[in-house]
């Protein structure tokens, strides 16, 4: 069809029905939406119709509707996490039959109606392709705000691509005014270099494990919660995954700390993966953080051909960031009213390792 007028009196914002699918196909992979989104334009019908018809708990689905046809969609999402459930994401699509016409604004201002009068979601966030300078004005018309540029965060059209991390604050500060001090960390455990082995991760290091997550100088530098029972953590060791890769780090045949890097499972992201860590606060600053990281990049550069390595990490955390910068990581943005936890609402800043 070739570019319409549209009169924004036609255009009816609702709830995404399962028959939407075809239109939604249409829209998805369209080769010029396709390049400002994740997709791929040869992404088949039958995938949309499976998303179409799957349900995800705090997903928040709506359509712009012109007489029967769906013309844009837009999603929020709220985060589930508990220590998360303050904020949410958002993401956006409309067919180039309608751009420059309001569809897009009508869209925004039905989602963010959802997040901020029903959901009361104190932060909104979205990323953004860096050349997309339209959408990036109609975020920033709604109140987004740049936080940040992540580098070679998409592969399309032959060439990686930067994405802006864009986020909306609403309402007053959610978090205290007068934050929780941290713990004191206990004694520094005593041990030779020679006790510490780096190694795969085994069933019986749940009980080990389980007491690192829970301590709450580790669950105040991560998203753990130190309530979490060992079923959880058990879970975690029992189920392999081939994007999901493992360290341990063993003292005197304890486990002490972890590591772990996760691989994207969508195709114009392969490149890239995610990584995570904690070690037990009695043998912070002693090394073992850099044991891990020092096993998990060989693996990411010498193995997976890892392209980008990104993390993220509470700015109250000034040990953590100099770890990652040992190791080649730079501080792309910061995540403002991120992560609640241990009394305090903490900004987190996005860090990624760029090869």
């Amino acid at each position: 069809m070739s570019h319409s007028l549209i009169d924004l009196n036609e255009v009816t914002i609702r709830p995404f029905h399962p028959d939407d699918a075809a239109d939604q196909h249409a829209i998805v992979s369209h080769p010029s939406v396709a390049a400002m989104l994740l997709q791929l334009p040869s992404m088949e019908l039958i995938e949309t119709e499976r998303w179409a018809a799957s349900t995800k708990s705090g997903r928040h689905r709506l359509v712009a509707d012109w007489n029967g046809r769906v013309i844009g969609a837009i999603n929020v999402t709220q985060h589930l996490r508990p220590r998360l459930t303050h904020s949410g994401s958002l993401g956006m699509m409309v067919h180039p039959d309608a751009w420059g016409q309001g569809v897009g604004s009508q869209l925004m201002a039905a989602a963010l109606n959802i997040a901020d009068n029903w959901l009361n979601l104190s932060r909104v966030e979205l990323e953004v392709f860096t050349h997309n300078q339209s959408a990036i004005h109609l975020y920033e018309q709604f109140g987004f705000e740049l936080e940040g540029t992540s580098k070679k965060a998409v592969f399309g059209n032959g060439r990686f691509l930067d994405e802006h991390v864009m986020a909306r604050l609403h309402g007053a500060f959610p978090g205290p005014s007068e934050p929780a001090p941290p713990a004191s960390p206990p004694p520094p455990a005593t041990f030779a270099p020679e006790d510490v082995t780096i190694r795969l991760p085994r069933p019986k290091d749940a009980s080990d494990l389980h007491a690192c997550y829970c301590h709450p100088l580790v669950a105040r530098t991560t998203l753990q919660m130190p309530s979490q029972e060992i079923g959880l953590v058990q879970k975690r060791l029992e189920n392999a995954n081939k994007r999901l890769h493992r360290f341990v780090a063993e003292v005197s045949d304890t486990a002490v700390g972890s590591i772990f890097l996760y691989q994207s499972d969508t195709p114009r992201m392969a490149h890239k993966a995610k990584l995570g860590m904690m070690v037990h606060p009695a043998y912070w600053g002693q090394g073992i953080g850099s044991q891990l990281m020092a096993a998990v990049i060989d693996l990411a550069d010498n193995w997976l051909n890892v392209q980008r390595l990104e993390l993220e990490v509470n700015t109250d955390n000034p040990a953590g960031v100099r770890l990652y910068r040992k190791f080649g990581f730079e501080i792309e943005g910061t995540k403002r009213w991120h992560v609640f936890g241990d009394g305090r609402l903490a900004d987190s800043h996005f860090m990624a390792r760029i090869r």
